[in-house]
């Protein structure tokens, strides 16, 4: 992103994931149900990342993400959505006050996302 691109974004997306996006997110594609990671990335967060100079999401309020959904949502911000890892660490801050872990797997899914695209 060129940085005239971030001069004319607004500053800060807040996203709570079960209150905004579904209460129990799960699934990898939309095609598996509603509340997929699929769904969150392209509806909400490279909407957000698009947007926005930085996004905070904050996954507080449910306990289980799976693989599947981390994966998708965020790994495919590097995949499908054309963010680099190095532009995510300085724009994308993820929450989870109760289970730093899960924001842990959301990084390590954005490190690996990263690698695969550089052919590591």
């Amino acid at each position: 992103m060129e940085y005239k691109d971030l001069v004319t974004m607004k500053p800060l997306k807040e996203i709570e994931v079960v209150k905004d996006f579904f209460p129990r997110p799960k699934w990898r594609y939309r095609k598996e149900g509603k509340g997929s990671g699929q769904e969150f990335r392209e509806d909400y967060l490279t909407k957000a990342l698009q947007e926005y100079t930085k996004v905070k999401v904050d996954l507080t309020g449910y306990n289980r993400y799976g693989p599947s959904f981390i994966s998708e949502a965020f790994g495919g911000l590097i995949r499908e959505s054309d963010f680099t890892l190095n532009e995510l660490e300085e724009r994308l801050t993820i929450e989870h006050e109760l289970l730093p872990s899960v924001i842990e797997m959301c990084w390590v899914e954005l490190r690996e996302a990263d690698k695969e695209m550089n052919g590591e």
